[in-house]
């Protein structure tokens, strides 16, 4: 799942044997000894990450042919091998979409090193490991939908790149809180094809809410949710891990194998309830559950929702007959919650002024603030000049 799709072009042999040797550790490559001009006929489901295109003595024809692909494979990252590397020469290559320009006779560590920059720009590197958080219904109701969609939506605002998986498998309706489009599939779809699973078959199965925020939604028939495996559930977030700074789980309320499955990677674990006694009760036991599976410390922050000062049950004892702190407190604004759940827009685009919005965009804010300014006091930000252009 971390390896690039990769094929090699070249009307030498020689050449193709050099490269496919230094590749024998990617899976997934494959090598074509043919003419220049007939590159690009690709396998129109499984299109290669990566192109290297031999282009010596070639002169700049594969500049031009490179462009062309370049135009109908956006996504696609090219390698040219040839001998020339003038100042002029690299500027086209790049205004041509030519990613790296290497050696003809190109050593390991220069191929290595390329490929390496190409998967971080494509977001495969293992660098990269984002953040899963897994919302948890203590009872129904308690709007943990609304929470995991709308969060997912702050964090995308805020410049996070981010995925939001509908795991309520049989009844998940967190599509409807983010947008009125179909999803192109759901989570069945991918389960049922999961050996084409990598990073462009995932951004391919979900639904884009924005530039930075996509979804995948849960089986349209609750029928096919026997389909989804706890396998499967492990190689999707150990993908979207990778591709994603935040990773968000609409988990529901059972707690069978493939919730556990996703549970097990969460960082952190948001059960979510309200102040009456029927959550109460449910939410004790949950996280009873939740020691018993060893989630415990800071994996477990508890979330208080449609919350209302003054009502019957104080937050201290609330805090005392859970046995926990709660984390997170959002406020009850009932009028804007409804409109935003019923016409399908994201409260904090809806409603921005909305105690709600308000709480989520902090929340947000705090897990997406630098460090630096996270341990700075008030009175430094409220003084701190902004840098200069």
């Amino acid at each position: 799942m971390n390896t690039l799709r990769i094929q090699v072009v070249s009307p030498n042999k020689k050449t193709l044997a050099h490269v496919a040797q230094l590749l024998q550790a990617q899976h997934g490559t494959s090598v074509a000894e043919q003419a220049l001009d007939d590159t690009g006929n690709f396998d129109r489901q499984n299109p290669p990450d990566v192109l290297i295109v031999d282009g010596t003595g070639a002169g700049d024809r594969p500049l031009e042919v490179l462009e062309r692909l370049g135009q109908r494979h956006p996504h696609m990252s090219f390698i040219l091998l040839c001998d020339r590397n003038s100042p002029d020469f690299l500027l086209r290559a790049m205004r041509a979409g030519v990613r790296e320009v290497l050696p003809a006779t190109v050593s390991q560590e220069e191929l290595d090193a390329a490929l390496e920059r190409i998967r971080f720009k494509m977001g495969f590197s293992k660098a990269h490991k984002g953040k899963v958080m897994a919302f948890v219904s203590c009872k129904g109701g308690s709007g943990a939908t609304l929470l995991a969609t709308n969060l997912a939506y702050a964090l995308a605002q805020d410049g996070s790149k981010v995925a939001l998986f509908d795991l309520n498998l049989q009844f998940g309706d967190a599509m409807l809180f983010l947008s009125d489009q179909k999803p192109p599939v759901s989570l069945s779809d991918v389960a049922r094809d999961i050996g084409r699973l990598d990073a462009a078959f995932l951004a391919s199965s979900m639904l884009s809410i924005d530039g930075n925020l996509s979804a995948l939604a849960s089986p349209d028939d609750p029928a096919n949710a026997t389909e989804v495996k706890p396998e499967h559930i492990d190689a999707l977030l150990q993908l979207a891990r990778e591709h994603y700074d935040f990773v968000v789980l609409d988990v529901g309320r059972g707690l069978d194998a493939r919730a556990v499955k996703a549970l097990d990677h969460a960082d952190v674990i948001y059960p979510v309830l309200q102040t009456t006694m029927p959550y109460v009760r449910d939410g004790k036991r949950l996280l009873e559950a939740f020691t018993a599976l060893g989630y415990t410390g800071a994996k477990v922050q508890l979330v208080l929702n449609r919350h209302q000062k003054g009502g019957e049950i104080a937050l201290g004892d609330l805090e005392r007959a859970l046995g926990s702190k709660i984390a997170r407190i959002v406020p009850n604004h009932y009028e804007a919650t409804a409109a935003s759940v019923n016409q399908g827009i994201p409260i904090v685009k809806l409603a921005r002024n909305s105690p709600v919005s308000k709480a989520l965009k902090e929340w947000s804010q705090s897990m997406t603030r630098k460090p630096e300014q996270a341990d700075e006091g008030w009175l430094a930000r409220m003084f701190r000049r902004p840098q200069k252009a």
